[in-house]
């Protein structure tokens, strides 16, 4: 039996743009550990990889991401069309399976340890069913990727990642986990054994990015006690690793320099906002904006890079905060944002519900539009032109060659811990990143006002497929 695991992709942009990166998804080497021993399974990104067309398997498991479902129904069809079988699965098929269904042959609405297997022997027995949602296994059920599938050849900077916890305790209004993804973790034992054992590293660059991994884990440090105890099992390894955590965690000195010590050189955290009007409005209150310059000086001195997202858009935004919000990062210090969005309502999120009973979705949005790029929402003190036009302004403030160097300059000689440099030096194409969703003039970054992707709306067309309407 041949198997195909598909994670599929549409840039920002909406053009056929390749983006490789340190992160990716690492969906398809989690389902492939979960496929049979006898099944040939073949895995591809297409954040990476163009998709082989004229390839055949008997099944195909697509991981896709709301704003990619349009794309990914159009691919799903065109497979079937040649008999191929194929899969639905994540959370955009868990809120949505009734329309899931009409474009693939199964849809798995529960998570994928209990019915990836599952489906599979069904398939093999001639006995598929419409619809898998078998309950978790919990997190001790977590298997083991499969990392020797990972080619390095098409993304040089790609680091392997692990699972050690899911989902996140705290109930962000915008958040895609807030009220359906509780948090547990894996045991330390089973997460150690996995890294020494079963992890495959990045051989490019001469070696240099050998020994290091991330974290995959949407909040790390959900239990400070279980990050406590898987760092200090981290020592022995000798490793480099990195990971995302909320702010909260960091504000705790002898945590942060365990997590040094331990091998962690970098941290992704949302901030997404220095205005406490909007961080309120987001109901984020883990985040205490009058600790953010002593967090981070903390952080960088410990000898971990790190990194902030921030977005726009927000109920709590104004002009004058927006205007002002280079000059704030500039006052802090701080130079390594490495994410700048458009606040996105997820249609499963209490953001959504709220904007929804106030009729302040904006027409004719469809699922292409929920990609955290692209305004979604009337804010209460912003005009959707506004936005945008902030939004453009600070991508190419923040993602421009004077702010790396910035960036460089003030914190590469604050940490002498090993590698500590070289992550710093890695963070610069991270950062220039930011600019890459602006490299479509035409875009608008409205919902409603921008087309699909060419190749897309074509397909659609010949296929007679529309999109998903979400207001």
């Amino acid at each position: 039996m041949r198997i195909a695991v598909i994670s599929t992709y549409t840039h920002p942009t909406r053009l056929r743009i390749k983006e490789p990166s340190i992160m990716q998804s690492a969906v398809p080497e989690l389902i492939a550990g979960l496929c049979p021993e006898h099944a040939e399974v073949e895995i591809f990104n297409e954040k990476e990889v163009d998709l082989p067309m004229d390839r055949h398997w008997d099944l195909v498991f697509f991981s896709y991401l709301h704003s990619y479902y349009e794309h990914t129904k159009v691919l799903s069809t065109l497979f079937r069309q040649r008999g191929m079988t194929t899969v639905a699965g994540g959370r955009h098929a868990n809120h949505f399976p009734d329309d899931a269904q009409a474009h693939f042959d199964a849809v798995i609405t529960g998570e994928p340890e209990s019915n990836v297997p599952a489906l599979i022997a069904d398939f093999e027995q001639g006995r598929l069913q419409k619809r898998y949602a078998l309950p978790s296994s919990g997190p001790t059920a977590i298997r083991p990727y499969r990392y020797e599938l990972i080619d390095f050849e098409h993304n040089k900077v790609r680091l392997p990642g692990i699972e050690a916890s899911r989902g996140c305790p705290f109930r962000c209004n915008f958040c895609v986990l807030t009220g359906h993804e509780r948090y547990r973790y894996r045991p330390v034992a089973q997460v150690l054994d996995e890294i020494q054992t079963r992890m495959r590293w990045n051989p490019n660059y001469l070696g240099l990015m050998k020994d290091a991994f991330i974290f995959l884990d949407n909040n790390l440090g959900g239990s400070p006690k279980y990050l406590r105890e898987l760092c200090e099992a981290l020592i022995p390894l000798k490793k480099t690793w990195g990971c995302a955590l909320t702010f909260n965690v960091l504000k705790d000195e002898s945590l942060v320099k365990l997590m040094a010590k331990a091998g962690c050189r970098y941290v992704y955290t949302g901030l997404e906002s220095l205005n406490p009007e909007s961080i309120k409005a987001m109901n984020k209150g883990q985040n205490t904006l009058s600790e953010v310059d002593a967090v981070i000086r903390r952080v960088f001195s410990s000898g971990i890079l790190l990194s902030f997202g921030l977005i726009v858009g927000s109920d709590g935004d104004t002009n004058e905060y927006l205007e002002k919000l280079p000059m704030y990062l500039s006052d802090l210090g701080y130079f390594s944002v490495t994410f700048l969005g458009i606040v996105c309502p997820y249609p499963e999120t209490p953001f959504f519900r709220e904007l929804q009973a106030e009729n302040r979705l904006l027409p004719g949005t469809v699922s292409r539009d929920y990609d955290g790029y692209t305004l979604c929402h009337r804010p209460k003190n912003l005009h959707p032109s506004e936005v945008v036009e902030h939004f453009h302004r600070l991508c190419g403030q923040l993602g421009s060659l004077p702010n790396i160097a910035r960036h460089y300059w003030s914190k590469l000689t604050l940490s002498n811990l090993p590698r500590y440099k070289q992550v710093i030096t890695f963070s610069g194409p991270e950062i220039l990143s930011i600019r890459n969703p602006l490299k479509n003039p035409a875009r608008r970054y409205i919902a409603g006002l921008d087309a699909l992707e060419d190749w897309d709306t074509r397909q659609m067309a010949a296929l007679g497929l529309k999109p998903q309407q979400l207001t």
